[in-house]
């Protein structure tokens, strides 16, 4: 599968695609409307950059205000979804949360003239990276998860349950213990990074500002596995 990124505006789309093998998202170019209600022009050069790339999903920047609230270009964005969907029957298209996008890209380019270029390349980025760890963590989901002391240690944890917010995933894990143990420890982690095809763990223990969201992401996990939890 190859994507497309897009950053929507009334004047302009911001466009940039992903390699082959999914990974990383390199700016294309600019597509410019001097009239923003004329749309055939675009969508003439998007056909034709989809033809050239072979793309199979776009992904379109989704732009909800700060506190999460939609705001009025979110509409404004859907009916150019649904354009694409209409135009391009075969094209996947799906939202990415855009909010910060064009403002870091300010931060890092510092002039306007290539900015919804390099928002479509950081809005596809950041979706590619979160797929990108969903799917190496789904690959070793048959796997465990391992702890290492400070005295290099091992100790190996069954991944129980996984869950994923605000683009993060989070795992619920017990204990690896022999047939004879009564009791294994539960802790949960947080993905902190990916490095080459290993994914790193951070250890959520309650004095972890992500504490309270694992309790009650993994709060029906802990009822359906009968796991009783300690005050």
């Amino acid at each position: 599968m190859r994507y497309l990124g897009l950053d929507y505006g009334d004047a302009t789309i911001g466009v940039a695609v992903s390699c082959p093998r999914g990974k990383v998202a390199t700016g294309v170019e600019t597509l410019r409307r001097s009239d923003p209600a004329a749309m055939k022009p675009a969508m003439h050069r998007l056909r034709a950059l989809i033809t050239e790339y072979g793309i199979t999903h776009a992904v379109l920047g989704y732009p909800k205000h700060m506190d999460g609230t939609l705001s009025p270009r979110c509409e404004k964005t859907e009916d150019f979804a649904r354009r694409l969907r209409r135009n391009f029957k075969r094209l996947t298209v799906e939202f990415w949360d855009e909010r910060l996008s064009t403002r870091a890209v300010a931060r890092v380019i510092g002039t306007p003239r290539h900015i919804d270029e390099m928002a479509a390349v950081y809005i596809l980025q950041g979706y590619l990276d979160r797929k990108n760890n969903v799917r190496a963590l789904e690959a070793t989901m048959d796997d465990q998860i391992i702890m290492m002391s400070e005295d290099g240690t091992e100790q190996p944890f069954n991944i129980l349950a996984t869950k994923e917010k605000n683009e993060t995933i989070y795992l619920l894990a017990a204990e690896a213990v022999n047939d004879t143990a009564e009791v294994a420890e539960i802790l949960h982690f947080k993905c902190i990074a990916t490095e080459g095809d290993d994914m790193i763990f951070e250890l959520v223990e309650q004095d972890h500002g992500d504490f309270p969201l694992v309790m009650e992401l993994f709060k029906a996990d802990y009822e359906a596995l009968e796991i009783e939890i300690e005050e």
